[in-house]
């Protein structure tokens, strides 16, 4: 026994009590010797924070460090020696309980007064925050730094326990780059070590004295580690926004509950208050991108996707029920999760629907007010030829055979595409327009006009369980358009072209937030890595 405490008792000297044995939560008491320098007196200005500080370049030998004023904080400091304050029964009975999942496995307490979720939709402040007693201790903190109390959108202490670090690193959310971070040290010893830089590797090592209040540039790097053996490090840490930036703000009450996603936060008694699943769809076209954007879509940390990309129900998959919208949601979305979060968002990406126009369009105007609509588009040529590989691919799969279906195996691109322009001429959908007109069969290098007036009938006659059909009419995208745009408002639609978002990354990040934005989202910006474009169109 006596062995085993003594190896516990090594692992605890060279890693964070309580946190991974890995190496960024090793204790560094080498850093110990490192001289501690003052902060420099300023600000930020938030152009300074659009993006991570290792990202930019030129960034090495600025300070991302600032004084901002100096309050006298004797008081919170012994208030928060009183260990009651800390405790989950203090938190429910004078608070609104608050989950930070990492902070709260490392150990680190908190006090929450105001807090909001990471895309600034809504500042909760909470109980304490109206409490007389912790207002005459924390707002002259605010006032010291020259910030109206009305523009904090986030206030906590935050009491980190003897031999624990938070490892390097930067904050992120939408709500980094739109807030100025400021720290004052309440409670601290000789043995905390806060290191502020543009990389990990680059930072450097400053004092925070009690009653100093100093603003962060919280997109930098920085690294906390209090090597003391017994004693807390405290701080008041709050977020402000610039006046015309604040949210709306709810006021909590001793008994609220919160529910959290790492991004959002709601309370529990607006539990199923949101919108049904789907709350956007993406009708087409089909091979021009629908997967991509849909994948791109759903990086966004508000929307969540459903248990099918393709759901079909307003064509092959509809269902007659009394509340088609609530079979909708449920049986292809997580109703739970949304309930629980009204917050997050979830797509339908059918591309069929583009064409299936006199099946979708009826089915979802009787259940509800249109979502979103992103349109897909590219060169018709291109998204036919993609079409045609994908329908005769010799791997598909049993299942993806069925789907596809088999009417073009065997046969080459031009005889399905000669075969279907005979079928729309017959049908009176195109009329040769060349007068006078070459004898034989119609070919594609002649000219045709529309006859839109046509369009049910031919739509009527198509397969409504495999895609092994129309190469041709699902590029006419005019004419497929053409009911969608009367029957829902023009800004409801959003339309991108696959070449486009194939352009490179800056301009797929640019598209993509363009998207975002047309669904009610704030942009966050997307990482690629995972891009399908390529594959998927």
């Amino acid at each position: 026994a006596g062995e085993l405490s003594a190896m516990a008792a090594g692992v605890e000297a060279e890693y964070g009590r309580n946190q991974p044995r890995v190496g960024k939560f090793r204790l560094d008491w080498a850093l110990l010797a490192e001289e501690a320098v003052e902060p420099p007196a300023g600000s930020v200005a938030l152009a300074e924070k659009t993006r991570p500080i290792e990202e930019l370049r030129g960034c090495e030998g600025a300070p991302y460090l600032f004084r901002r004023g100096r309050c006298e904080v004797r008081e919170l400091a012994a208030r928060v020696e009183d260990e009651a304050i800390w405790s989950a029964e203090y938190a429910r009975e004078a608070n609104v309980e608050l989950e930070r999942p990492s902070h709260d496995a490392w150990g680190i307490r908190k006090l929450c007064f105001v807090f909001c979720d990471d895309f600034l939709n809504r500042v909760y402040r909470m109980p304490l925050w109206r409490d007389e007693a912790w207002r005459k201790l924390v707002l002259p903190v605010i006032a010291a730094a020259g910030v109206p109390p009305e523009r904090v959108v986030r206030c906590l202490l935050a009491s980190m326990p003897p031999r624990t670090v938070i490892p390097a690193h930067h904050d992120s959310g939408y709500w980094v780059a739109r807030t100025h971070r400021v720290h004052c040290a309440v409670a601290t010893n000789e043995q905390v070590v806060f290191r502020v830089g543009p990389r990990a590797e680059s930072m450097q090592r400053f004092a925070l004295r009690p009653g100093v209040l100093v603003e962060l540039n919280n997109q930098a790097k920085h690294y906390v580690a209090n090597l003391s053996e017994s004693s807390w490090r405290t701080h008041l840490i709050f977020d402000y926004v610039d006046e015309e930036s604040m949210p709306p703000a709810l006021e909590l009450t001793p008994g609220d509950r919160l529910v959290q996603t790492r991004r959002s936060i709601a309370l529990s008694s607006e539990r199923g208050t949101g919108p049904l699943a789907p709350h956007f769809l993406i009708i087409g076209a089909q091979k021009a991108g629908t997967t991509s954007m849909y994948e791109y879509l759903a990086k966004h940390p508000l929307v969540i996707k459903g248990k099918r990309r393709e759901t079909h129900f307003l064509d092959w998959r509809w269902v007659r029920t009394d509340d088609p919208a609530r079979t909708w949601h449920e049986t292809y979305y997580d109703a739970e999760e949304h309930a629980d979060h009204p917050s997050l968002v979830a797509g339908d990406s059918t591309p069929s629907y583009l064409l299936q126009s006199a099946l979708a369009i009826p089915r979802l105007r009787a259940m509800r007010k249109a979502p979103p609509i992103v349109v897909m588009l590219r060169d018709p040529l291109e998204r036919a030829a993609s079409q045609f590989a994908m329908i005769v691919d010799p791997a598909a799969t049993p299942a993806q055979r069925k789907t596809r279906g088999t009417a073009w195996l065997g046969k080459t691109l031009e005889q399905v595409a000669d075969a279907e322009l005979a079928d729309l001429v017959r049908a009176g959908l195109l009329v040769p327009s060349s007068s006078p007109r070459r004898p034989g069969p119609p070919r594609l290098d002649e000219p045709f006009r529309l006859d839109p007036s046509k369009l049910d009938a031919v739509l009527a006659a198509l397969p409504n369980t495999h895609g092994a059909h129309s190469l041709l009419l699902r590029g006419l995208y005019a004419l497929q358009l053409r009911p969608w745009l009367d029957a829902f408002p023009r800004d409801n639609f959003c339309f991108v072209r696959c070449e486009d978002l194939a352009l490179g990354p800056r301009e797929t990040r640019r598209l993509v937030a363009l998207v975002q934005r047309h669904l009610g989202l704030k942009d966050h910006p997307i990482d690629l890595h995972d891009a399908r474009l390529r594959h998927n169109t």
